[in-house]
């Protein structure tokens, strides 16, 4: 029995794919940042093809399951809302680059922009829901979703890594 889980395996990756890109995504790689053998690797994942399905299911479940499951916990949907953007400020800091790690992934293979799709829409439809009741215009709720997602992308395309206080102006007028 190898002497670490599935989710450490795929935990490396993500921090990897965050650190140094999606070319770090090799076998060796994550052998060697885990000390481990490539029979290991073997052990949890039949192939590399896989692992990198695995990889994007266990980052949809951490950064969107889980934080819908969390926003859900708030009472209002501008509780919710808030909840919600609280946890993105939060990953912003704490995962870099990531999203946009994705992205670029996305960008190169089809496989993983189509899988990659469903969850933008997952997460669209979610934050539109959240809107709908807070801005009872269609217009109004759809004009707001798509600035709130246009800004949650562009904090990882900003010239710099913004602080959390900026963070915190930005997504002002949205939480509370």
């Amino acid at each position: 029995m190898p002497e670490i889980k599935k989710e450490q395996w795929l935990h490396t990756g993500l921090k990897l794919l965050d650190k140094q890109g999606r070319n770090s995504l090799k076998i060796i790689t994550l052998c060697e940042e885990l000390n481990l053998t490539k029979g290991s690797f073997y052990y949890w994942f039949q192939s590399k093809k896989e692992f990198n399905l695995d990889l994007l299911k266990y980052w949809r479940e951490r950064f969107t399951s889980q934080f819908i499951k969390q926003a859900n916990q708030g009472e209002s949907s501008k509780e919710k809302l808030s909840l919600l953007i609280l946890n993105c400020i939060k990953t912003m800091k704490d995962e870099g680059r990531l999203e946009l790690e994705i992205n670029i992934w996305a960008h190169q293979d089809l496989e993983v922009n189509k899988f990659v799709k469903n969850v933008y829409e997952e997460r669209f439809h979610y934050l539109i829901k959240l809107l709908e009741d807070i801005y009872p215009l269609t217009n109004d709720s759809k004009k707001h979703g798509m600035i709130l997602y246009s800004l949650m992308i562009g904090v990882d395309l900003f010239y710099r890594k913004l602080s959390r206080d900026e963070l915190y102006l930005i997504f002002e007028d949205y939480l509370n």
